[in-house]
């Protein structure tokens, strides 16, 4: 588990215009690469394949194998953490299911990924799907063009969940422990069609400043009809946070 609480303030929660800004600060960013960093090999390969390979070619064959998987370009590193922690923060502190992780399948680990960045479902007190459609931003500086560039990127597809992400959110469901899930969203795609109304925004902004003007005026100006949450972790030095936890990851798997 990625564990926000051990690392991080308790998350400091403002309501806006209807909706709700958190903030996780980081008190400890070394706990945090360690926590990150044990979450980091499941995220790109499927955990039974990470233990074939320990048990039948040795521990130090996992790390050669995860250098193969894990980006090494700063940038896409960055991209890739955003996302995890994401994701993290809609499973641990949301609620919600978010299945295997979508990076475990991409063609090429420098390439950048498709579609919608986090999805996650749950059901509520009367068994209805309800979905989370998340936009990830990790930058060193959080300016207001990359808040806005997280908005559009909640807004596409008249800010549902695009079809095609959402169907291989679902596959990625099936045959899992949460495939009675994956069977619900699909038949809410296909049989009654995705509504605003059961979707929640979860902007999630990963960086070291503190963004809190922007995020403001984007939730003041929001005008649409689904609920919106926006989460900003800060971190004391974000570049060494991403390449350390990598790295770590790396030199554990070995």
């Amino acid at each position: 588990m990625t564990d926000f609480k051990t690392w991080c303030t308790p998350p400091t929660i403002m309501p806006i215009n209807g909706h709700t800004a958190a903030v996780l600060v980081s008190s400890d960013d070394e706990t945090g690469v360690d926590a990150v960093a044990a979450t980091l090999p499941e995220k790109y390969a499927k955990p039974e394949t990470l233990a074939r390979i320990a048990d039948r070619l040795g521990k130090p064959k996992v790390s050669e194998f995860l250098r193969n998987k894990f980006p090494v370009k700063a940038g896409s590193r960055s991209g890739d953490l955003g996302e995890i922690l994401a994701t993290a923060y809609l499973e641990e502190d949301c609620g919600y299911i978010v299945g295997p992780s979508r990076l475990i399948y991409r063609d090429h680990h420098e390439w950048a990924m498709r579609g919608d960045d986090v999805l996650g479902v749950k059901l509520d007190a009367d068994a209805n799907v309800h979905l989370a459609k998340g936009e990830a931003k990790s930058r060193e500086k959080m300016t207001n063009a990359v808040v806005k560039e997280a908005r559009d990127g909640l807004q596409r597809v008249d800010g549902l969940p695009s079809p095609h992400s959402l169907t291989q959110f679902a596959e990625r469901l099936l045959d899992t422990p949460d495939d009675p899930l994956g069977e619900a969203v699909l038949e809410l795609q296909l049989s009654e069609g995705v509504r605003p109304e059961v979707v929640t925004h979860l902007m999630f902004l990963f960086t070291m400043n503190d963004p809190s003007k922007h995020v403001m005026r984007d939730l003041t100006t929001y005008v649409g009809a689904i609920q919106q949450q926006t989460v900003t972790l800060r971190v004391n030095a974000h570049q060494e946070f991403i390449r350390n936890a990598y790295e770590k990851a790396l030199a554990d798997g070995a």
